[in-house]
């Protein structure tokens, strides 16, 4: 659609809507939703004579909001405005803000030039790298997330007790399912199942796939229209890996396929004895080859390792199976033209264009070279020692990425280098933290 038909297009639903505000999103660099407010009138004047300005100094804070100064050209730069350049395709209003609605945004730089340090430009060149290879990406992430309550003694878990999938205790909240269901059916996000899972509080929340570049961009609404829609209600919502030491971690698996342009499922193939195409073993192949690099860029922050423990339903090796919930990836029973991985690395924190990206990246790699995979896991505990351990730490699998030139060939060595001094600065902030374990542990004995 031209910009001039998207135009009279957003007229049309601005008004249907009753939209006074537009609000411009995108998730930068240090995986958080940044945005900016625009009165509905002078959004329309913008698709017709210009962009919106970006402080470009925002793509060098860490999850502290510390400025990074070594991150892009820092002070020496001077940290020039950018402009953001709406992607009119996602505009949505916001059933649960009556009269607001929302839109991704692209960077740009004062030359006019994409931001190649941006998470959804950096996904945008891998999937390019696809569609030349007339490759279609079909699948969704499945995020877990815990639910609080706000009272004077301080958090309290929405529901209590190790009950996944009760019945029961489903029923006490149905008012976060139904309020959920509600809100993300009408934004078009196509929930399908939900429900509590093993941690107090926690939930699952699964939705239908998307195509290409539309998959992280779901994703990255789902997980900021969940938090608002239950702050609204009274709620506090979670996507770190680990909230709580003795409680399960939240996951964001990705379920994943590749197709031709025409649709047609390319990681199945009814004749091999297991229903899987050797581009989709090659594909796992790639993920085995990249993955300890590949771990500091889908679990992106400290507590994500701690999510990935031993016999926790997350993975700790280098390992896949069928219908496997202890390897890395899991091959779930489906076969024919509903034949996917589950790739089970990534944490709920995860960037899920990051995310996206380098797992895309890592299994191209992987169908070039016709790289193939170990062997398959049956009968077998993935989390013995016999088999390739995972990273542990942020540390850890930073060190990789550094190591790695893959990766800074295919999402570009601007966006890794930035990507692993913001990791870095986390990394030493926690050093220097004193935590309440030392405390408990060496106050009294020294």
């Amino acid at each position: 659609m031209s910009d001039s038909n998207w135009h009279h297009h957003l007229q049309q639903m601005i008004r249907d809507y009753q939209i006074h505000t537009v609000r411009m999103s995108l998730n930068d660099n240090s995986n958080i939703a940044r945005a900016r407010y625009i009165p509905a009138q002078k959004f329309l004047e913008i698709g017709t004579r210009g962009n919106v300005s970006f402080p470009s100094v925002l793509f060098s804070m860490d999850t502290s909001e510390g400025v990074q100064t070594r991150v892009g050209t820092g002070f020496q730069g001077g940290f020039p405005s950018w402009e953001i350049k709406p992607d009119y395709s996602t505009f949505s209003p916001l059933p649960y803000k009556p009269g607001i609605a929302r839109l991704i945004g692209d960077l740009y730089g004062v030359d006019g030039k994409p931001i190649e340090t941006s998470p959804r430009f950096v996904l945008q060149q891998v999937l390019q790298e696809y569609k030349n290879g007339g490759y279609l990406v079909y699948g969704a992430f499945e995020y877990e997330f815990y639910v609080y309550k706000e009272t004077e003694n301080g958090l309290e878990p929405s529901w209590k007790g190790l009950h996944c999938f009760s019945e029961t205790k489903q029923s006490q909240v149905e008012d976060i399912f139904i309020s959920l269901f509600k809100n993300l059916s009408e934004m078009g996000a196509g929930p399908e199942v939900a429900n509590t899972e093993y941690g107090s509080g926690q939930f699952e929340v699964t939705h239908s796939p998307f195509w290409d570049l539309e998959i992280a961009d779901m994703a990255f609404y789902y997980r900021t229209s969940i938090k608002e829609i239950l702050h609204d209600q009274g709620y506090k919502t979670t996507f770190m890996s680990k909230p709580v030491k003795d409680m399960s971690g939240s996951g964001a698996h990705l379920n994943l396929s590749i197709h031709d342009e025409k649709s047609v499922n390319l990681f199945s193939n009814p004749n091999a004895p297991d229903g899987l195409s050797d581009l989709c073993r090659w594909f796992i192949g790639g993920q085995q080859l990249h993955v300890r690099a590949l771990s500091a860029l889908v679990n992106p922050t400290i507590n994500s390792y701690k999510r990935l423990q031993p016999y926790s339903f997350a993975p700790t090796t280098n390992t896949w199976g069928y219908e496997h919930r202890g390897t890395m990836i899991r091959i779930p029973r489906q076969r024919g033209r509903d034949t996917r991985i589950e790739h089970r690395l990534p944490g709920a924190d995860t960037n899920p264009y990051l995310s996206l990206a380098a797992i895309l990246a890592a299994g191209l790699d992987g169908i070039r070279k016709k790289q193939e995979p170990t062997l398959p896991l049956q009968n077998q505990d993935a989390y013995q020692s016999d088999f390739e351990k995972l990273p542990r730490s942020l540390y850890e699998a930073l060190s990789h990425l550094k190591e790695d030139t893959f990766f800074k060939e295919m999402l570009g060595e601007a966006f890794i280098n930035d990507y692993v001094e913001l990791r870095q600065a986390e990394w030493d902030r926690y050093l220097a933290h004193v935590t309440d374990w030392e405390l408990q542990e060496y106050l009294n004995i020294f």
